[in-house]
Parts: C-alpha cells; sequence; structure tokens
C-alpha cells in the first residue's frame, strides 16, 4: 500500500491561498505585503512585479539584489530607469550592476547611449559622452541581435563624430585652423544633423565654437555668416550664443538684430533626450497575476 503524498498536497495548498492573499493585497494597493506573500508562495517574479508598483526604490533595489533571477535583475533595471537616475549616483550603480548581473548587454548598450544623450544635450559634456559611448560599443559587442553589424556601425560612426568634435575643442588654443577645419568638415557633413533627434553632436555647438572663435579674432564677417548658417538650418540661437555678442555681431555688420527666441533645441540632439530611450528586455511588467478559480 502506497503511502498519500499529504506533505506535498499542503504545500500546493500553502501556496496556492498565499498566492490568492497576495493577490487581494496587490489589488487593495498594499504592494509591500502583497511582495511578502509571493514571496512566501515562491513566486519572487510576481513578488517583485508588486513591489515596483510601490515605487519604493529602496526596497526594490534590495530586493533585486538578493532575488539571483535575471526577470528580476532587468524589471528592476527598466524600472529604475524611469527614474531620475542621472543625479543618483546608487541608482545608476545598481542600473549597470543589474544589467551585468542578468547578462542583458543590449540593455546595458543602449543605458550608456542614454547617459552619452544626456551628457550631451544637458550637459555638453562631449568627453563623458565619448567614454559612454565607447562602453556601449563594448558591451553591444558581446549581444546576438540580428541587426548587430548594423548597430555597430551606427555607433562607430556616432563616436567617430564625436571624437572629431572633442578633438576639435583642445585644439582651439594651440592649433586653431584645424579646429577650424574640422568644425567645418563636420557641418558639411550632410550625415550630420539632417535628423535632429538622431544626431551624433548638437549642430548647435559646433557653430557657437566657430562662432566665438571668430568673434575672440574680431572677425565679425565670419562669425555673422555663421550665425546665420545656424538660422537658415533652422537651429534657436539662444541655447547656443551669448545674446549681448549676438547683438553686437549684428549690429557692427550694419544689420537690425534678430529677436532672441526662447527655449531649446535645434542642434542636433533633441532636448528631450530622445535617445535616452529606455532600452528594456522583453520581460514585460503585467498585472496578469490571474489564479484558476480565483
Amino acid at each position: 500500500m502506497s503511502s498519500w503524498p499529504w506533505g506535498e498536497v499542503e504545500d500546493e495548498m500553502r501556496r496556492e491561498l498565499l498566492n490568492k492573499v497576495a493577490k487581494v493585497c496587490k489589488q487593495q494597493g498594499s504592494y509591500h505585503l502583497a511582495c511578502k506573500k509571493y514571496t512566501q508562495a515562491g513566486d519572487k517574479v510576481k513578488a517583485m512585479k508588486a513591489l515596483l508598483k510601490s515605487g519604493d526604490t529602496e526596497k526594490i533595489i534590495f530586493f533585486a539584489g538578493v532575488s539571483r533571477n535575471r526577470d528580476i535583475y532587468v524589471m528592476s533595471a527598466n524600472y529604475l530607469q524611469t527614474l531620475d537616475w542621472h543625479n543618483d549616483a546608487e541608482v545608476m550603480k545598481s542600473i549597470i550592476n543589474f544589467y551585468t548581473k542578468a547578462r542583458a548587454v543590449e540593455s546595458l548598450a543602449g543605458f550608456y547611449e542614454s547617459c552619452a544623450q544626456i551628457e550631451i544635450d544637458e550637459y555638453r559634456d562631449y568627453e563623458k559622452a565619448l567614454g559612454a559611448l565607447r562602453e556601449s560599443l563594448k558591451h553591444l559587442s558581446k549581444g546576438r541581435m540580428e541587426d548587430k553589424g548594423e548597430r555597430m556601425e551606427s555607433l562607430n560612426a556616432r563616436i567617430d563624430t564625436v571624437e572629431r568634435f572633442v578633438h576639435a575643442r583642445k585644439l582651439i588654443k594651440d592649433d586653431p585652423d584645424e579646429m577650424v577645419r574640422i568644425c567645418g568638415a563636420i557641418l558639411d557633413d550632410p550625415d550630420i544633423g539632417a535628423n535632429e533627434m538622431e544626431s551624433s553632436i548638437r549642430v548647435g555647438d559646433v557653430f557657437a565654437l566657430l562662432i566665438e572663435y571668430w568673434y575672440a579674432q574680431g572677425n565679425l564677417q565670419q562669425a555673422y555668416t555663421l550665425v546665420e548658417r545656424m538660422r537658415d538650418r533652422g537651429i534657436v540661437i539662444a541655447p547656443y550664443l551669448d545674446g549681448e555678442m549676438v547683438e553686437t555681431i549684428y549690429k557692427e555688420m550694419g544689420v537690425e538684430p534678430v529677436p532672441q527666441q526662447g527655449g531649446g533645441g535645434g542642434g542636433g540632439g533633441g532636448d528631450d533626450g530622445s535617445d535616452g530611450s529606455m532600452v528594456e528586455e522583453d520581460i514585460p511588467i503585467d498585472d496578469d497575476d490571474d489564479l484558476p478559480g480565483f
């Protein structure tokens, strides 16, 4: 006579009950308790989904850190990217750590691209942006996506453009002629700045470097020509050039100053950091926690 596995039945009934309690807690907005009950039921993924709804960043980072679960690492990192991670070193570190632990190289590459875009759009720090782009390329090279070659080629092109501009800015004192040549080549490149939301750099920054140089040299004619080129390309002047300098250039050329437009952008890198969109693995955070018969 075989023995009935009462222990296994009791465990299954316990898990089912805990899942039901957890679902009710989640529906009532008691996300921390729901997380606890799902964890007791052995379902860490649903536990994390409940915890994510709480918005408790500290607990989310802790839970993901001890989970040892790839899906949870990715979900946590995806969530953390929705926060102001650039101004929170701990959050930024956690994003990189979780994507690394999950071996989510595509997401990690995308995150570094987001870092680069923010450095360009908000801080105009092309040196830091270049470092982030190189990190992105390093991780992208480890991926197995179908369009890997195309994406690496595109990223290499971005890196090349940023490298050229970084180099040009360093030459302004020692070799200004070469700086002017490099910047001119960048501005004449039809692939740079053709789409403001996808450009490697903010074209307005290139114009600004040249205009400020010619202004300092007293060549107001050249400075004026470049300001007009900016306007012809639809670039808003105000975010890039000092208003008084622009007025001086126009007055010295005997031209009525054009009213300064407010706002930002127009330099080949959208102010909304569009290239900083969240790059996520296909691990949804849904509400489909329905259990049979409940």
